[in-house]
């Protein structure tokens, strides 16, 4: 780690300035990897804004270890924490996590609701179509609208019948995403 963190500390005062912002990117990728005990005090035992805080710094970093605290914070008892916590799994796309995010689909939260929808899209797996289905029956418009999108970027044609109904019958910004959806469908 040191003869990597001297690279980029020389690499800092490189003439490029892309390679300038990279460097102290990188930096900052080591530095929070080396505060990993403190980021898990804070998800373990924090106040939200440090819980938001090392969630969203982890959201930097890959690996096994960062996968586990992540998913550690999709179990919270504060929904803002729950909620970045799916997000940031969600961008990550590693498909360890679609089994733990579609279990999120359960919690009492539309908000958590919304952006489990939202993280489970951004996987475009076939295999998610049948499980957003069934959240086309929510009683929240946006957990309806958010699973339209995830449908329409998953582009399995076992949507089809039901982005109709939504293109036909659903309100205006719910038939938007609809009819949008139904162009992103597999042929």
């Amino acid at each position: 780690m040191d003869k990597r963190k001297a690279i980029l500390v020389k690499t800092l005062k490189d003439s490029d300035e892309n390679i300038r912002k990279l460097a102290a990117e990188s930096l900052e990728k080591i530095e929070t990897r080396e505060r990993m005990d403190t980021i898990e005090k804070f998800i373990n035992t924090g106040e939200k804004l440090e819980k938001l805080r090392a969630v969203y710094a982890l959201g930097r970093l890959k690996g096994q270890k960062v996968i586990q605290l992540l998913l550690k914070a999709i179990k919270d008892p504060i929904e803002d924490v729950r909620a970045a916590a799916i997000r940031v799994l969600g961008k990550m796309g590693d498909p360890r996590v679609m089994s733990p995010l579609t279990e999120c689909l359960s919690d009492n939260s539309y908000v958590v609701k919304r952006v489990v929808v939202e993280a489970l899209g951004s996987f475009k797996d076939p295999r998610l179509t049948d499980t957003l289905l069934v959240m086309l029956k929510s009683e929240d418009a946006g957990v309806v609208e958010k699973t339209i999108e995830a449908l329409g970027k998953i582009g399995d044609k076992k949507a089809e019948d039901s982005l109709i109904y939504f293109a036909e019958k659903g309100p205006p910004n719910i038939r938007a995403n609809a009819v949008k959806a139904l162009g992103e469908l597999e042929v």
